[in-house]
């Protein structure tokens, strides 16, 4: 008989790592995408409250019309009628702009807002 020899056999340890800590190769496009759109839509909302405020202040604080010192005197009426022209329509630039940047805000702001909570439930 033939005295056999029992060898221990050592086995790899293989360490286990969560699939958390795995990292993938490549570009997640739609975490990129709902970070461009948010970065986007914050630029807008935060151009859009200064032109906002720039317009209400063009409101209460209008800018002086352009008075000609050198006119006629018999022409001080049209003169008037002139500068009250002016500042009516200046009144309603500001008007205007206040309006457009409301509407800019009230349409980037929910988007805004959309994409930030899709950022936030990919993760």
């Amino acid at each position: 008989m033939a005295i056999t020899k029992k060898v221990a056999v050592k086995k790899e340890v293989v360490k286990k790592t969560p699939l958390a800590v795995v990292a993938h190769s490549g570009v997640d496009w739609r975490s990129l995408y709902l970070y461009a759109v948010c970065l986007i839509t914050l630029l807008v909302v935060l151009f859009s409250v200064v032109s906002l405020v720039n317009g209400l202040v063009n409101v209460i604080f209008p800018d002086p019309t352009y008075v000609d010192m050198y006119a006629p005197v018999g022409a001080t009426k049209a003169s008037a009628a002139a500068i009250a022209a002016q500042d009516a329509a200046s009144q309603r630039r500001a008007l205007k702009g206040m309006f457009t940047a409301f509407t800019t805000i009230a349409i980037a702001a929910p988007l805004y807002l959309y994409h930030w909570r899709e950022t936030k439930r990919a993760r």
